[in-house]
């Protein structure tokens, strides 16, 4: 496992053995299982697979809640260091950090999520020369509850040398409502290997005794603004049409409101109807079990369930939110419907499903656009000319 930063710390094994001349470390709030740990394990795959000395830094070891997924990174031979024990944007973690840079002399450091550029930031300061990059994976604004904390961020991302913004829908965000130059915000939309999901590896459907009937799923943490009550409001007027229909819902329930889902689902007596499944690790085969994948959210910056699910070859209804309309296709891979509407997301889910060959077609193409669009090698070698840019700055000496 991951090890703590001690005072003076040692330099990782592949430091040492120096093999690559682009060291970059990666610093995160914690490897427990999201969107953003997600993509940066693929990155790091990507990564290393092109010969870049890469290092995980995470500002704590544990979080009350989640699946851990820090394996995943030790397997492809990623050290990870954990600045700190526990959770908290801490002084302590600002000078760990600044420790951590002096002994490894990375190239380049790269941040993901608002705390880790917050601390990368204050212990850049103290590393003459060094280039910082932050990835922006979300729109932080009005469903973000650490949104007071905005104008300091604004500061923070405008010293960064760049910014990588997870899809358009960022950018726009960041140049509009932040006012951040967009010359200097690239847009580097999330990558998956698609491969990885060319079959399942278990049959849900029978293990869950759901092998007859339709299946509607969604997968996101269990949160307000993931939009679940919206779906499974949606529900009575789904089984007017189809009887036997069931939903899962997959996802973490980091914030305590898997109980406000359970009240809503008991008021609408659906309880033989809709399934809180909790965290899937073998997402693959969850994907599978589905005939229809939902995605109710009222904000993304990207939205990287929705392209597993294309890439699985289900359809895709979900709302218009942020990043949600840079990946489904209106009409070709998917619906789209109207923030916040449970008639909505229902009319569009019993259109669908009454037309089973349109679902298979939606499907293939949705497989389709995620190899074209959204494959990891392409993300990798994106950010590769990102850090190259930046890389070359700092070679020129530029301020």
């Amino acid at each position: 496992m991951g090890k703590l930063a001690a005072p003076w710390g040692s330099r990782s094994r592949k430091s040492r053995e120096g093999r690559s001349t682009t060291k970059v470390l990666h610093l995160i709030k914690t490897l427990y299982a999201g969107g953003a740990e997600i993509h940066l394990l693929t990155l790091c795959r990507g990564l290393r697979e092109r010969a870049v000395d890469v290092t995980v830094a995470t500002l704590c070891r544990r979080i009350p809640a989640g699946e851990p997924i820090e394996e995943r990174f030790e397997d492809l031979g990623v050290p990870v260091i954990h600045l700190q024990e526990h959770p908290g944007l801490s002084l302590a973690a600002s000078c760990a950090l600044a420790r951590l840079l002096l002994l490894e002399q990375p190239t380049l450091l790269h941040t993901h999520l608002p705390r880790a550029d917050v601390v990368g930031a204050l212990a850049g300061a103290l590393a003459p020369g060094l280039r910082r990059i932050s990835s922006i994976h979300d729109i932080y604004s009005v469903h973000w509850a650490g949104r007071r904390a905005l104008p300091l961020l604004d500061r923070v991302w405008r010293r960064a040398d760049r910014l990588i913004a997870a899809s358009e829908a960022v950018r726009d965000w960041l140049a509009v409502d932040r006012r951040i130059p967009r010359e200097r915000i690239d847009v580097v939309r999330y990558g998956i290997e698609a491969a990885r999901f060319a079959r399942p590896s278990r049959d849900l459907r029978r293990e869950w005794g759901l092998d007859k009937g339709i299946v509607i799923g969604s997968a996101a943490r269990l949160e307000p603004r993931k939009g679940h009550e919206d779906l499974i409001r949606a529900i009575p007027a789904i089984l007017a049409a189809f009887p036997g229909a069931v939903l899962l819902i997959a996802g973490h329930d980091l914030e305590g409101y898997r109980p406000t889902l359970e009240r809503l689902i008991g008021s609408l007596s659906l309880q033989e109807h809709v399934r809180l499944v909790g965290f899937q690790r073998d997402i693959v085969s969850f994907l599978y079990a589905l005939d229809l994948f939902v995605f109710a959210s009222r904000s993304e910056g990207f939205g990287q369930i929705v392209i597993e699910a294309m890439a699985s070859g289900r359809p895709v209804v979900a709302a218009r939110a942020g990043a949600i309309r840079e990946l489904v296709v209106e009409g070709e891979t998917g619906l789209l419907v109207d923030l916040a509407s449970p008639a909505a997301i229902a009319g569009a889910v019993i259109s669908l499903l009454g037309q089973p060959s349109r679902m298979r077609t939606m499907g293939l193409r949705g497989v389709d656009r995620v190899r074209r669009r959204f494959d990891a090698a392409r993300m990798t070698a994106e950010i590769l000319d990102v850090y190259n840019d930046v890389a070359c700055l700092s070679r020129r000496g530029s301020p």
